[in-house]
């Protein structure tokens, strides 16, 4: 199966670009991130129709989470649930989501709200390692339905 990613991105240079063994499923699944916002591991599978098994596609999203390619995002359900990360703001070293999130109650999709940046908060005896805005509702094609 080729995936055509609505920008037309070379995947497979972009595993190489961060240290990503380039095999076929592995260049699906960056192509499939590229034409969905969100994805869970079993929409993942549903995709593939289980032609992968889930051991290689926790490996897989492990890898690409570890090397700045995706990040996980809340989910209506608390599902794990994975999106792409911005290529400035994540690395191999670190990953920085300064941004909040939105759930359409709808088609279930996790969305970054790129444009809604967190603040940052410091509070005497406490160190914050993760801060998180989530806003739910309708997303704008399910609110026009």
């Amino acid at each position: 199966m080729k995936l055509i990613s609505k920008n037309n991105v070379d995947t497979k240079l972009i595993l190489s670009k961060h240290g990503i063994s380039r095999t076929k499923f592995r260049s699906d699944l960056l192509s499939l991130f590229y034409i969905e916002r969100s994805l869970t591991v079993e929409g993942i599978l549903h995709y593939f129709k289980n032609t992968i098994d889930k051991v290689t596609v926790y490996r897989s999203l492990e890898s690409f989470e570890i090397r700045g390619l995706i990040h996980k995002v809340p989910d209506s359900k608390n599902l794990k649930r994975y999106s792409l990360c911005v290529e400035q703001e994540c690395s191999i070293d670190s990953h920085n989501h300064n941004h909040g999130h939105f759930i359409c109650h709808t088609c279930n999709q996790t969305f970054c709200m790129q444009d809604v940046n967190l603040p940052r908060i410091k509070s005497k005896g406490f160190y914050i390692q993760e801060l998180k805005l989530i806003a739910e509702g309708y997303c704008q094609d399910c609110y026009t339905k």
